[in-house]
This record gives structure tokens, C-alpha cells and sequence, in this order.
């Protein structure tokens, strides 16, 4: 790499999630091997969090490009937490490349990853620029998860469930990305390669709970992930979430197409923001009675496998851990990536030294085959 100023620059520190990614990096081990610093665009904000930590800042307004470029220009490695990624992020995606600094972030807007891929692919690998999308809770735990029941199983063409069950809360930053999703296209996760047809809801007697498919980024990352590790012309992957019974269903259902409908216009979207105001989120008490399970379940003709991921409060504390590790890896772990070019998913950055940093940060990978 490229030798720079800062190992890792946190861009939007002052934010909910970009705290947190500070905290989790100021206690890490490997913090003595790196030298790492913050970003954001109120002054007196950002000042004060790099006293907090003892760390260097520098002002960066998303709309300022001679800042942002002094940003890139100085850091290896940028972790980007300002969003949404639609609005804010496109242009340091492509200060990132042109400047030879390694771009994270943890968007789940479909259409910002799209823009990304179809924009800057070729300009990423020609510059030897990592560019990877969806490091937080959308979509490590699934990417990951997939990834590890393909090592373990060594079985392609697979056409895989997930299960996620999870109790969580989201921030104001989150709550923005969402509801801003709504004002620009429909969410796209690319057409079902399955010969079987998808059940979008029902009853599933494996896991014995009520089943609603849930079409978020995660297939994207992970048919991107496919490709590049042969999971199998074939693959499959669909992900669903669970409920005890069909009135937790209705509780989902209902508001989301209210939601989706006031979101639609910038009146009553900036009036539903206001519900939960940026840079806020859930207590660490809160945090701490939170977390996820996701259920990975496929068979072949042979065998049934069952590959668990769990975790703590998946979109903040865990989610500033995926997206940190991977960030340390680049820095501390490079020559042990699998890719380094390109706009690239979790998995086909990281491999198995971010699954081995995800295990080692008491993140839980189970594996189980049985035969049919």
C-alpha cells in the first residue's frame, strides 16, 4: 500500500455509529500498530472527540471536494458513516479512488451500491482501490455466513434459506437512509436464480416460526461474493424474516406500507424524521439486551447444513465491529486479503482473516451437516 499520513480516517465521527466504531477502535489491541484518525464537518464537534481520544481531525464537508480530497489523500483506509450514501457519499467514493484510499462503508441502499458498481468498477481495479459496500449489519453476518457454510460444506449450487431473528433498534442516521430510500427508486435484488419457486410467506417447520421474505442489499453483496468464490452457477439465496405468530407479522406489515406511502413526499418524510432525530440511537443498556441470530439452511442431494451466526446488537455495537476489523485487516493483515481491487463485497475482500478477526471478537459461527 501506498504509504500515507493515517492508517484509518472515521468519516462522520460525530455521528451515532461513527461514536461507536471510535470507541471500538480506541480500545482494540491492534490500536498501538496503527495510527488513526476523524472526520466531520462541525468544527467544534469533531474537536472535541478527537481530544476524547487523543487523535487527529480534519473538517470534511461531503460537498467540498478540496476537502475531502485532503482527507483521502492523506488516509490508507477511509470508514465512511454519513448518510445517507446517496446524498453524501458518491463523491468520496470518488476521492477514494483517484487519491489510492481504501473506501468502507455501511450503507444498505441498493440504489447508492448499484450507482457504485455500474461507476466505478473499472476505475477501482485500475487503481488498485478497494471499494467495499455494506461492511455493518447489511450484509457481513449473511456474506460471512454463506462464505463459511461454503468452506465448511465444500458444496456448490446450493440453494440457501436465511432465518434472521433479532431484537434491536435503529438510530436517527439509519432511520434517514430508510426513509430516503423511499424518495428515489424501489429496492432491487436481482432476479432468483432457483429453479423452485420462492414462497414469499409461510410457515416453516425447520425453525418453526412464520417465515416473510425480507428482499434487502444482502443478495446483491452475496451473488457478488458468488461469483467470485464459485458457489455455483446454480446458487441460490433467499432471506427471510421470522416471527412467533401473524399478529408480530401484522405489527411489521401495516405500518411499513403507511411508512412507505409518507416517505414518498419531502413534507411528511422530514416530518417522520423528526421521529428520530439524526446522531441519536439506542442506550448502551438498550444495546446491551439486544441481538441477532440468522439461521443459514440448505441440503443437496446428500446432505442437510445448518450454519448459525449470532451476535450482540446487530446495527450498532456489532455493526461498528464488522466494519472496524475489516478496516484493520486492510492496514494490519493486507498480503493475507483475498481481493485488492475493485468495488468488492465483505467476503471477497476479507476471507477467512475477517471471519478469523469476526470469531476472535466473540462473534458466533456454528456448522452442522447431517445426512438426508
Amino acid at each position: 500500500m501506498v504509504e500515507k499520513k493515517y492508517d484509518i480516517i472515521v468519516h462522520g465521527a460525530t455521528g451515532f455509529t461513527g461514536g461507536l466504531i471510535c470507541d471500538y477502535l480506541s480500545t482494540h489491541l491492534d490500536v498501538k500498530s496503527i495510527k488513526w484518525g476523524i472526520s466531520g464537518r462541525n468544527n467544534k464537534k469533531i474537536e472535541d472527540i478527537a481530544k476524547k481520544y487523543n487523535v487527529d481531525y480534519l473538517k470534511v464537508d461531503s460537498f467540498d471536494k478540496l476537502s475531502i480530497d485532503k482527507m483521502t489523500s492523506q488516509s490508507k483506509v477511509v470508514i465512511s458513516v454519513v448518510g445517507p450514501y446517496a446524498l453524501y457519499g458518491k463523491a468520496l467514493v470518488e476521492s477514494c479512488i483517484d487519491n489510492n484510499c481504501h473506501y468502507l462503508d455501511i450503507t444498505g441502499e441498493s440504489t447508492f451500491v448499484k450507482y457504485v458498481k455500474e461507476n466505478f468498477s473499472v476505475k477501482a481495479k485500475d487503481s488498485k482501490t478497494m471499494i467495499v459496500n455494506c461492511c455493518g449489519f447489511e450484509s457481513v453476518p449473511t456474506d460471512l455466513g454463506v462464505y463459511f457454510n461454503f468452506i465448511k460444506s465444500k458444496e456448490q449450487d446450493l440453494d440457501i434459506k436465511c432465518f434472521l431473528t433479532s431484537k434491536g433498534k435503529i438510530s436517527g442516521g439509519t432511520w434517514a437512509s430508510f426513509l430516503n430510500h423511499f424518495d428515489t427508486n424501489k429496492l432491487r435484488v436481482g432476479k432468483s436464480n432457483t429453479k423452485n419457486k420462492v414462497r414469499s410467506f409461510y410457515f416453516d417447520k425447520n425453525i418453526k416460526r412464520w417465515a416473510l421474505i425480507f428482499p434487502d442489499i444482502d443478495r446483491s453483496i452475496i451473488m457478488s461474493s458468488s461469483r467470485y468464490f464459485n458457489y455455483g452457477e446454480n446458487f441460490n439465496f433467499t432471506k427471510y424474516l421470522t416471527f412467533k405468530n401473524l399478529w408480530q407479522v401484522m405489527s411489521l406489515i401495516v405500518p411499513l406500507i403507511g411508512i412507505s406511502f409518507l416517505a414518498k413526499f419531502e413534507f411528511t418524510r422530514n416530518w417522520l424524521k423528526s421521529f428520530i432525530p439524526s446522531g441519536t440511537g439506542p442506550s448502551k443498556e438498550e444495546r446491551n439486551r439486544h441481538w441477532f441470530n440468522y439461521k443459514i439452511i440448505s441440503k443437496s442431494k446428500s446432505h442437510k447444513y445448518l450454519t448459525e451466526v449470532k451476535g450482540g446488537d446487530p446495527g450498532y455495537g456489532e455493526t461498528s465491529k464488522f466494519i472496524s476489523e475489516l478496516a484493520l485487516a486492510i492496514i494490519l493483515d493486507y498480503n493475507k486479503l483475498n481481493s485488492t481491487k475493485g468495488v468488492i463485497s465483505p467476503a471477497e475482500c476479507g476471507g477467512k482473516i475477517f471471519l478469523e478477526r469476526l470469531i476472535n471478537s466473540n462473534i458466533k459461527f456454528s456448522y452442522k451437516s447431517s445426512k438426508v
